[in-house]
């Protein structure tokens, strides 16, 4: 059974380590107000028995309550029947990036950082560099903390001293082809498809989440987490150096992503996306940033059409380009990407059922191009919050407008292992921060789930009252009688009979057509921060 969480928050201590405001300033100190019922023992509803079984025999599942926030704007994830959900706010703003087929490796804390001079050899290193690889530098290092972290463009460390011999590497890109991910747990990435799709994603949390830390944990560690869809992989969601954990959410029936369809920067006008015309998925990504964890919305959008120029893109140059050149050369079928840059803003189709003008003479039919704000989001007013006299918690209102690393000098818009070209277009595109994940992994319309005769660990349930081993067969204990037998006047002078009535004999045993396990809940991943 699952066994119950103790809670340790554990929060790293921010170390200036990067060059940008975020991080020489409150260091997104993005901490939640307000009671933390992430400690809430998950059998709190039945007194705390992790062992407890409905009448019927099935299992009493762990809930769970996390909150988040930035900008003091909360989002809530709980966990209740194996169902997790996502509610924050509507129509929130998103930004566009997309991962270059690399992973950004950092020296870890304490490493011994390999000779700037090595540079040139470590996309395929020797086996003294690789070595020196696989024990110093790594996607995230927890121990580190934010100390890790090093802005793009800080690659080479002098040492303290002007002498080039001594100068060594802060970091390195390794493309996901690299020989030290060929030996990861379920292989490496040499047959990945090419990540041709960009994300759009916004920040959910603050660093490692504490208030929300219990219920992702779980939700992590669930048979339905770490499930990415086509579209996904073509984001290179699957990519673990990248995206720690990944849950794949459903919107609710009402809830949408929309995109701004003005056609002028300075006008607001939110569409509904035809998700059957231009498909999505959307996810909640656990990603490090600035070396610490942090949660992420992220929708990923295609073209229907699979040659669609719309979306797809892969730069033509550096060492993932030509890990997919050489596969095509070796007679790999690969699937088709786009390696032109769209320099005009990529078109979504709009719901049919909108009115065709907004009144501004702009039409809500058929595709209309995404038009971002230049701002960095709607809901960040910048500067001085006149009711206190402070900064808001961003201050400066300005779209990065290009990719890359937010933490450097050049302020990108994400990750440092994005295309700069792939620019934010920020809140071109919003989502309602409304979905749901079944995080059993199986969908409640599937004929077969929650029924009564559910076994548990392969055996008939407790519920169970013929002992015969068979979960098919189901017996029931009543009390023996006549039953349905009418007694009002009006249809006994009609003399109708009751045609449900029957005469009960103290058992009943029912044939159950499916049996399935019950829903069960998986172990929490460790719950120290970092790990």
């Amino acid at each position: 059974m699952f066994k119950k969480l103790v809670f340790t928050t554990g929060l790293a201590v921010c170390a200036a380590a990067s060059t940008s405001a975020f991080a020489g300033g409150d260091c997104g100190d993005l901490s939640s107000a307000g009671q933390n019922l992430s400690s809430l023992n998950p059998y709190y509803y039945n007194g705390g028995d992790e062992n407890g079984v409905t009448d019927s025999g099935i299992p009493h599942l762990p809930a769970f309550y996390g909150h988040m926030q930035t900008n003091n704007t909360y989002r809530f994830f709980n966990v209740n029947e194996m169902v997790g959900t996502m509610i924050g706010e509507g129509k929130h703003g998103m930004w566009r990036y997309q991962d270059n087929g690399t992973v950004r490796e950092y020296l870890k804390n304490g490493g011994t950082g390999l000779p700037a001079s090595a540079l040139s050899s470590v996309q395929d290193p020797d086996a003294a560099t690789l070595a020196a690889l696989e024990a110093n530098y790594t996607h995230h290092d927890p121990a580190g903390s934010w100390g890790t972290y090093r802005a793009d463009g800080d690659q080479v460390n002098d040492n303290g001293t002007s002498d080039p011999s001594d100068d060594y590497l802060n970091y390195v890109d390794l493309a996901i082809s690299h020989a030290k991910y060929d030996n990861k747990p379920g292989g490496g990435y040499d047959n990945h498809v090419p990540i041709d799709l960009p994300g759009w994603y916004c920040t959910m949390s603050g660093p490692e989440y504490p208030n929300a830390r219990a219920a992702m944990r779980f939700a992590f560690a669930q048979d339905g987490a770490n499930q990415v869809g086509p579209l996904g992989k073509r984001a290179g969601l699957d990519v673990k150096e990248n995206y720690l954990n990944v849950l794949r959410l459903e919107l609710f029936p009402d809830a949408n992503a929309w995109v701004n369809t003005s056609g002028d920067v300075d006008v607001i006008d939110y569409q509904p996306v035809d998700a059957k015309r231009t498909p999505y998925e959307l996810y909640l990504v656990e990603r490090p940033f600035f070396n610490e964890e942090y949660l992420f919305y992220v929708i990923v959008f295609a073209d229907s059409n699979q040659r669609g120029r719309n979306f797809s893109y892969v730069r033509p140059d550096g060492a993932y380009y030509e890990h997919l050149m050489e596969r095509k050369a070796n007679g790999e079928d690969l699937p088709w990407f786009n390696t032109r840059l769209n320099k005009r803003h990529p078109k979504f189709a709009i719901q049919p059922e909108e009115s065709a003008s907004n009144g501004y003479g702009h039409q809500h039919k058929g595709k209309r191009r995404a038009t971002p704000v230049n701002l960095f989001g709607t809901h960040h007013p910048g500067g001085v919050n006149p009711a206190t006299g402070n900064n808001y918690t961003i201050p400066n209102g300005a779209c990065p407008a290009m990719g890359g690393d937010y933490g450097a000098a050049y302020y990108g818009a994400a990750w440092p292992n994005n295309y700069q070209e792939i620019t934010p277009l920020c809140d071109a595109v919003m989502v309602d921060i409304k979905a749901f994940i079944n995080l059993d992994g199986a969908d409640w319309n599937d004929t077969g789930k929650y029924l009564a005769n559910a076994t548990v660990n392969g055996q008939q349930n407790v519920g169970d009252h013929d002992s015969d081993g068979n979960p098919q067969t189901r017996g029931y204990v009543d009390v023996p009688g006549q039953y349905g037998a009418y007694t009002d006047p009006y249809l006994l002078n009609k003399g109708t009979k009751n045609p449900e009535a029957f005469t009960a004999t103290g058992t009943q045993s029912k044939y159950y057509v499916e049996s399935q396990e019950a829903v069960s809940a998986k172990e929490s991943l460790p719950f120290t921060p970092g790990l």
